[in-house]
């Protein structure tokens, strides 16, 4: 046939292999005659197969002569170009019975369809395992009747295969993760490699060590293999081996056995060691692929995994059964009602009880019956999934002792879980060392108050020196001469007394009782207004300056404590200065969280504002900062400090809710910082000044009820008030104070001690002004104790004025109180309180 007519490049188009065999081909020798005779239902779809690239073939005619394109030849194999216009039942003579069905159903004129069908093909020299994907389509000729067959493929054998290798490794892994013994583990790779008899027809098992190998066969039909001469060693790293043709193999899944096995060894913990082997028998219709090695060591190695894990949960309940048999603690099982199910030989040991008589009993037999209702709960607690921590109580010995457990729980399967530490001589020496910790406490307690008492004793017994020496003095001058000049003596003595209020107010300062008034306190103001005072009082050999804060919030403090605490500062930090230096006052607003709360020593989180003192002084040592705030401490010399400067200090900012720190790093002088609570409240307008001196004359009429339990202290206040034209009432005790609140008596005012014996003070004045709305109150105290002037926080109308005073200035205060408001009414009637 010539080739090259155009009229076959139109029949057979294209430049493919298959198009230019096809135009070469001598069709005149075959049943359908000269390609140009061909019918249009023939040439039409043998264009669009050699046009495409998807695998496809058709068959043309009773026999089905055989056409193919160029993406069809490798599922041909060697039987390409021979099967080229051959009959469909010659081409594929090995399957065509598994598809005869199919072409019986399309020359009826319907279509089939396969998915990953197996087909055997020959077409590599023997059954080859393959899948296919295919079509049959019906091709009609001219008159309508079906003339032909188009089938398109596509072939799958790769993923079909691969799929199923997946699909074992991942049923031997499944099967495996759970595996609890070398048992179970053969148990379950016998399992599946009786699934997968495609790609080994048999499986054989080794497990042993050192020659001795014990094997176990996938399926029944492979047990007669097991005493087979497989050359095990030889396998270490995986290994084919051919099959003797007299030895009767297992086909599995085919028709044919076997005509080669793998054997591949199984890894064991020590390296160079296998734990055993797999003996595989491979596939007979399988291509020759690597793939199927792989495969075989990956199913080595998941049992290998699996064999380890086995011997690993070995040593871990080996050494789990020496900690439970050789445990210092109980170690217990118990069921959610208290049952034992195991207890540790421990208990032995620690409580007397054999296990034996402990198993199967309720815990309350053993336990303190004290401890019945807390164990109880805690039991329910840890029972419903709730762990038990360092939770306590007691359980009898079998010598009928006591012993402390600290117990600690986990839930599982139903159970509790629990061990148990006994704490007996642990408490015993914990409350042996807080009976130490206490004495010691107790005993640094006793020399605090032994140095305090002897600095205090001290400084008294010199002022009371100068009291009495003078007061002698007097008496001597005035025996000798009633006109004798004394005003020298009346000075020392006068001063000898500001000098001891001084000390108790400095006194109280350190002990949080001083009376204080606090109120909203622009802090930068305050300093600002201080300025020249500690100029004159630093000296002009030190630089000063006090750097603003704009935005500072109002502190919650005593104004006149505060001045008297930053004066101190100032006149400290002079002192560190001797040859000069500089010192520097600022403030600041500081936000403290529960962190910094305790870094700053302060008493809760919150909002402060901070004013802080620096000096370039020689600075403090540890040891001096750790007793800088101890009264009577001082590193002045003797005469030059009391040592109260800074406990003052320290007291008045505990009192004031607030805190004060130290920091001198070496060689870096020395910053104090005070810390205030911010106040939320308005600022307040400066009260006026006591004027200076006694007050001659007082409001007509006015009358002060005074009520003072010490009759000397009583008598004066009386005498200075009726003096200056007050009309006075006195009242020894709360009661008595109480009767004339109660009569239509005239009171201007209330003048109570608040220390009274029984009914105090603060309780005369609730009541007076139940009785009597709007009363004045002056309340004259020592300390101010937070119960008796309500926190600090004194109602209007209320003031205080504390002892020791200059009998002036509590007239001046008289006076102040009366004049501010009308006086109250009497009451209509006398009530009972």
């Amino acid at each position: 046939m010539d080739h090259t007519r155009p009229e076959l490049a139109e029949i057979f188009p294209g430049s493919s292999e298959m198009s230019r065999l096809m135009r070469a081909h001598d069709w005149a020798q075959t049943p359908l005659g000269s390609p140009e005779s061909w019918p249009e239902g023939l040439k039409i779809p043998l264009r669009m197969l050699l046009t495409s690239r998807f695998e496809m073939w058709l068959g043309w005619g009773d026999d089905l002569c055989f056409f193919y394109n160029d993406a069809y030849i490798p599922t041909l194999g060697i039987k390409h170009p021979a099967m080229l216009g051959r009959p469909f039942r010659e081409v594929w003579a090995e399957v065509y019975a598994d598809v005869a069905d199919q072409v019986d159903k399309v020359r009826s004129g319907a279509a089939t369809w396969n998915d990953a069908l197996l087909l055997l093909l020959e077409r590599s020299g023997f059954p080859e395992e393959t899948y296919h994907s295919f079509s049959y389509s019906p091709l009609f000729g001219a008159k309508g009747r079906v003339e032909g067959l188009l089938c398109i493929v596509t072939e799958v054998t790769e993923r079909v295969i691969t799929q199923r290798r997946l699909e074992s490794l991942r049923m031997l892994g499944m099967e495996l993760v759970a595996a609890p013994s070398r048992e179970a583990v053969c148990h379950a790779a016998r399992t599946v490699l009786a699934q997968n008899r495609r790609d080994f027809p048999f499986a054989l098992i080794y497990l042993g060590g050192e020659g001795d190998w014990r094997g176990i066969a996938s399926t029944d039909d492979a047990a007669q293999l097991l005493d087979h001469p497989w050359p095990l060693e030889a396998g270490a790293t995986g290994r084919i081996v051919g099959l003797p043709a007299d030895l009767s193999c297992p086909a599995g899944a085919w028709d044919r056995p076997p005509r080669e096995a793998v054997v591949v060894a199984i890894a064991g913990a020590v390296e160079g060691a296998p734990a055993g082997y797999l003996v595989l028998g491979l596939n007979p219709c399988r291509r020759r692929d690597v793939e199927v090695m792989d495969l075989a060591r990956l199913l080595a190695g998941q049992i290998s995994g699996a064999l380890a894990s086995v011997a690993a949960l070995a040593t871990e309940r080996r050494r789990a059964d020496r900690i439970w048999s050789h445990s210092r603690d109980l170690l217990v099982t118990i069921t959610a009602d208290g049952i034992f199910r195991s207890v540790s030989p421990s208990w032995t040991r620690i409580l007397g009880h054999a296990p034996d008589g402990v198993v199967g009993r309720h815990y309350s037999e053993f336990l303190a019956p004290e401890d019945g209702a807390a164990s109880a709960s805690a039991l329910q607690q840890a029972a419903t999934g709730q762990d038990l921590t360092a939770f306590e109580n007691r359980f009898r010995t079998a010598d009928g002792d006591v012993r402390c457990i600290s117990w600690h729980t986990a839930m599982e399967d139903g159970l509790v879980y629990a061990y148990g530490r006994d704490v007996t001589e642990q408490k015993a020496s914990a409350e042996a060392l807080a009976l130490a910790e206490e004495a010691l406490r107790h005993a640094q307690k006793m020399e605090a108050v032994g140095h305090l008492t002897g600095g205090i004793a001290h400084d008294f017994n010199n002022l009371l020196t100068g009291i009495t020496g003078s007061l002698d003095m007097i008496r001597r001058r005035r025996g000798q001469d009633p006109a004798a000049d004394i005003e020298r003596y009346l000075a020392v003595v006068s001063a000898s007394a500001s000098r001891a209020a001084s000390l108790t107010q400095r006194l109280l300062a350190f002990s949080r009782r001083q009376p204080l008034d606090p109120k909203p306190v622009e802090v930068m103001q305050l300093i600002l207004g201080m300025a020249d005072l500690i100029r004159r009082s630093i000296g002009e050999l030190i630089a000063f300056d006090i750097q603003p804060a704009p935005g500072l919030w109002r502190a919650q403090c005593d104004p006149n404590q505060l001045e008297s605490a930053i004066l101190n500062l100032a006149i400290n930090a002079r002192d560190a200065m001797p040859d000069g230096g500089r010192l520097v006052i600022c403030a600041g607003n500081l936000s403290v969280d529960e962190r910094e709360r305790l870094r700053h020593r302060l008493a809760t989180p919150g909002d402060y504002v901070r004013i802080a003192v620096s000096d370039t002084g020689h600075g403090m040592s540890p040891e001096v900062m750790a007793k800088a705030f101890d009264p009577f401490f001082t590193t002045k010399p003797i005469g030059k400090g009391t040592g109260l400067g800074l406990s003052m200090i320290y007291g008045f900012a505990q009192q004031s809710g607030g805190a004060v720190g130290i920091e001198s790093p070496p060689g870096g002088g020395t910053t104090l910082s005070l810390y205030l609570p911010r106040s939320t409240r308005a600022s307040e307008a400066p009260t006026a000044p006591e004027p200076d001196g006694w007050i001659a004359t007082g409001p007509r009429g006015a009358t002060v009820l005074v009520v003072e339990d010490e009759a000397a202290v009583r008598a004066l206040v009386i005498e200075a008030l009726t003096e200056v034209g007050f009309t006075t009432i006195e009242a020894a005790d709360g009661p008595a104070a109480l009767d004339i609140l109660r009569s239509r008596q005239v009171i201007d005012l209330l003048l109570t001690d608040v220390g009274l014996p029984g009914l105090n003070g603060r309780q005369v004045a609730d009541a007076g002004r139940s009785l009597r709305p709007g009363l004045k109150v002056l309340f004259v105290t020592g300390y101010a104790h937070d119960a008796a002037v309500g926190n600090g926080e004194l109602e209007p109308g209320m003031e205080l004025i504390t002892k020791p005073f200059a009998i002036d200035r509590l007239v001046a205060r008289v006076e102040a109180i009366l004049t501010a408001a009308e006086p109250p009414a009497p009451p209509e009637a006398t009530a009972a309180v």
